[in-house]
């Protein structure tokens, strides 16, 4: 096990893991390549530079998303890493699951690490990966990945007509429509 406290960029400057992630030699170096190789130049592309990674989770001994008597998560093997977001110079932070930040870029980081690492969970695996995105090297018979991230778009606002409701108040925010199977049975 190392602690990744920060990744050398190939102009030298050093981008933090924070807080410092403790992981397994080949995770560490894997994580590296990607922030190094693919994560920053995309990042670039948004007009500032990668400042620094926030680490959600590594190493900690204990069972798959914290279920007791669940089967021993890549976590407690100090083979995993949860990302929740990126810090860039210009003071913005970009979440990785939030659907209103660029979707162009959220889907190339996507591909890059089903690419890259074996496990890649997300929004869209289970409920315990709705804000931050799992990263692991967990080896399996015959090579098989798991990527399950979807990148999402933004919620749809839906907006009154206030010539409708006779009313002079515009853009009135209205709830989401009821599901079908609800609207029936009250019908």
């Amino acid at each position: 096990m190392v602690e990744l406290n920060a990744v050398v960029m190939p102009d030298h400057t050093r981008i933090p893991i924070v807080p410092a992630a403790t992981l397994r030699c080949p995770m560490a170096a894997a994580l590296a390549d990607w922030l190094r190789d693919d994560a920053a130049p995309h990042v670039a592309e948004l007009g500032a530079t990668l400042r620094s990674v926030e680490n959600y989770d590594s190493y900690e001994c204990r069972g798959r998303n914290r279920v007791a008597g669940a089967k021993i998560s890549e976590h407690g093997k100090g083979n995993a890493i949860d990302v929740r977001a990126f810090h860039l110079a210009d003071g913005r932070r970009i979440e990785l699951t939030d659907p209103k930040v660029d979707k162009p870029l959220r889907e190339a980081l996507r591909q890059e690490v089903c690419a890259r690492f074996t496990t890649v969970l997300g929004p869209g695996s289970d409920g315990y990966h709705e804000g931050h995105v799992h990263l692991d090297l967990a080896e399996r018979r015959n090579g098989y990945r798991i990527c399950e991230w979807d990148v999402r778009e933004p919620a749809p606002v839906i907006v009154a007509n206030s010539a409708a409701i006779g009313t002079d108040t515009l853009n009135v925010p209205l709830p989401p429509p009821r599901p079908a199977a609800l609207r029936a049975a009250q019908n």
